[in-house]
């Protein structure tokens, strides 16, 4: 009798909660962009460990670091696209006016990233030998330069479904992709770095194919092929898209730059566990930053409902952060541990402080949101930059007295005081309405 009746409540719940996510925008969209970015994950985890079976070791060294290359040059030459499209096309008309604003950032960012591609491809070389496959190999040369728009146009996509609140379209997307690269990875060994290269480069292409042809018909947003009027289009997203790419950079500084301090302060080896602790810690950050985003699109339909949403956005963050802290807390030991018995001495403290520095984290991600929802992006702009210079100053500085732990305080230093401007303004903005 007991266990029927515990099945019982547990499946109300679990009925409950579906008709919650069916309703409610936000929790949906919020949920499948993490399950994106968890199955993405997951999938590419698996991805690098055949890769190191069926490939050698220096083709998989040289094919993920042109990767990264390639995620760099597309994510710094992306120009605030992305978030520009979530900012206006909620707001467009069905038809052409959405089509022409669509297209408008489409076209800028492929010139873009055909551009930066290429100056990538001519200049790398020069700085590390490793990288002078692009002068003797053409084709590797082109297949990076057309991986860096079709990366940046796959990118854009993503988020016309997060402005259109179909986020399970970028699941749909996201997942097809990692499939299609690791069944290419496997069949072209024969290729060698280009096999791992030219399969991720392929993969983003049949998935943009794919996208076009099934998934944008999908929005019901009666897209077609508009021209007509796209440099006045372009011209009226100037603005939005140069405040967006610096809230963006703001954003990345930390991540790609405290590494580096990591290693020149310390060492490699210390880079090591840094690297490897941060991206067990992502996992924190990417609950308030995948809720933040649906925030952004949310308010982008309606700005009137921002403070609601607001409150709502805190609510999903805490049901879901809590119990993910509990897990770091307790058994955080164990999680470092599969990674060897250094990490888990060296990286265990830093791991506690970025379990902690998610809450703060989580508020400044919110607010971030809110401010591009109230078109206040020069205060977004000043948050992201100061809190990134304030993370690398403090990085530089406690480094060599902390180690790798010095990176997290200042993380945690950065965030805690962007959270108190945050909190003071979101407070002050409560009183107001």
């Amino acid at each position: 009798m007991i266990f029927e009746q515990v099945s019982q409540n547990f499946w109300s719940l679990l009925h409950a909660l579906v008709r919650r996510i069916r309703n409610d925008s936000l929790l949906r969209n919020s949920i499948y962009i993490m399950s994106t970015t968890v199955t993405t994950s997951a999938i590419g985890y698996l991805y690098w460990i055949v890769a190191a079976h069926i490939y050698s070791t220096q083709d998989v060294g040289l094919a993920s670091a042109i990767i990264a290359v390639m995620m760099l040059t597309a994510t710094f030459s992306n120009l605030g696209i992305d978030s520009t499209l979530v900012h206006i096309l909620p707001r467009r008309e069905t038809g052409y006016a959405w089509s022409l604003t669509l297209n408008a950032g489409l076209v800028i960012g492929t010139l873009a990233g055909l551009l930066a591609g290429s100056i990538v491809v001519l200049v790398l070389p020069f700085f590390s030998r490793q990288f002078a496959i692009f002068a003797y190999y053409p084709t590797c040369a082109f297949v990076f330069i057309a991986g860096v728009p079709l990366w940046i146009i796959t990118t854009l996509l993503d988020q016309t479904f997060v402005a259109e609140r179909a986020a399970n379209n970028t699941l749909v997307r996201n997942a097809a992709f990692a499939v299609i690269k690791f069944v290419l990875m496997v069949l072209l060994t024969s290729w060698g770095v280009l096999g791992i290269f030219s399969g991720f480069v392929l993969a983003a292409a049949a998935t943009l194919i794919g996208a076009w042809l099934v998934l944008i018909p999908y929005l019901k947003r009666a897209y077609c092929l508009a021209v007509r009027g796209i440099v006045g289009q372009v011209r009226t997203m100037l603005s939005l898209l140069a405040w967006n790419h610096f809230i963006n950079i703001g954003g990345l500084m930390p991540v790609y730059l405290v590494p580096v301090f990591v290693t020149v302060r310390l060492s490699a080896a210390d880079n090591a566990y840094y690297y490897t602790t941060s991206m067990v810690g992502g996992f924190f950050y990417m609950i308030s930053s995948a809720v933040a985003v649906a925030l952004f699109a949310e308010g982008s339909h309606a700005t009137d409902n921002v403070l609601h949403k607001t409150r709502s956005s805190a609510v999903i963050i805490t049901i879901l952060l809590i119990p993910a802290m509990l897990i770091a807390f307790l058994g955080g030991r164990s999680i470092m541990l599969l990674f060897g018995p250094n990490y888990a001495q060296y990286g265990l403290p830093l791991l506690t402080i970025l379990t902690i520095t998610a809450v703060p984290d989580a508020i400044t991600n919110i607010y971030v949101s809110v401010l591009r929802v109230q078109r206040r992006l020069r205060r977004a702009v000043l948050l992201n930059l100061g809190m990134a210079s304030l993370t690398l100053l403090l990085s530089w500085l406690l480094l060599p007295i902390l180690g790798i732990a010095g990176a997290g305080w200042a993380f945690f230093a950065a965030q805690t005081a962007g959270s108190l401007v945050a909190a003071a303004d979101l407070i002050s903005f409560s009183r107001r309405g």
